[in-house]
């Protein structure tokens, strides 16, 4: 496992907003999934193209309000910039968590992905700069910037969400080797079938997915409910730990 490279689980920290594991999504093969595709070729881009904003709760399980978390989508000619703004109020502190990825509009490959957090008093930042000609990917953390190789249209972990977005919205295949997250890490999505799922209050159709992300030395699964209409918005997410199972529902 490449040590110097690691991010924290995007989905994760979308869902709890604590930031409290490190670990990363990570790219190479998967196991046989209906999604996946051996091209990977970018559908159509649904909806969210044209300019997007979600917002979602996030509760602990006894039903309190933890905190909350924006997603937005900001177009341009020939690109896409999205945004993941986590703010979770614990009982010891405060966490802001901010993650901005930009990629190309055509296919949703990463130009850059940027993240900045605040915990307490502390706070870090990082970003990481993609050469898809030249399959490298400079980070730069503290002052110090190493480079990485990175597959072909490589996309950083919330490029790679809403290509997944576009993707199951078309019903095209899901090309998983191209997610860069560091050396050492996977992940597999494996749909569950059509549920219907309460969120902000009301009642969604939504398909289900289990998605595991693995490293080195553990795994882990949460739920994720996608929207079954055209927009493919994600509704809700529960991810298990081991004292409960907490969720985050789009309003």
């Amino acid at each position: 496992m490449n040590k110097q490279f690691k991010w924290k689980p995007l989905l994760r920290n979308f869902l709890l907003a604590v930031l409290l594991g490190a670990g990363a999504w990570g790219g190479g093969p998967l196991a046989e999934n209906p999604l996946l595709g051996a091209e990977g070729a970018v559908a159509p881009l649904p909806a969210f193209a044209s300019g997007e904003t979600l917002r979602y709760k996030l509760y602990w399980p006894s039903g309190i309000n933890l905190g909350e978390a924006v997603l937005t989508v900001a177009p341009s000619e020939k690109e896409l910039r999205f945004e993941l703004t986590v703010e979770a109020d614990l009982p010891t502190h405060n966490i802001v968590d901010v993650f901005t990825s930009i990629a190309t509009r055509d296919k949703l490959c990463s130009s850059e992905f940027q993240r900045k957090s605040r915990e307490g008093p502390k706070s870090s930042a990082e970003s990481v700069k993609f050469d898809q000609e030249a399959h490298q990917a400079q980070r730069t953390r503290g002052g110090q910037t190493a480079a990485f190789p990175i597959p072909e249209c490589a996309r950083d972990p919330l490029s790679f969400f809403y290509y997944f977005r576009s993707q199951i919205a078309a019903g095209g295949p899901l090309n998983s080797a191209t997610f860069f997250g560091g050396a050492g890490y996977g992940v597999e999505i494996r749909p569950a079938g059509p549920e219907t799922v309460r969120a902000g209050g009301r009642d969604r159709r939504a398909d289900k997915y289990f998605v595991t992300y693995r490293g080195p030395n553990s795994a882990k699964t949460f739920e994720l409910w996608i929207s079954a209409d055209s927009r493919r918005e994600p509704v809700l997410f529960r991810v298990p730990f081991p004292l409960a199972v907490f969720s985050a529902e789009l309003q």
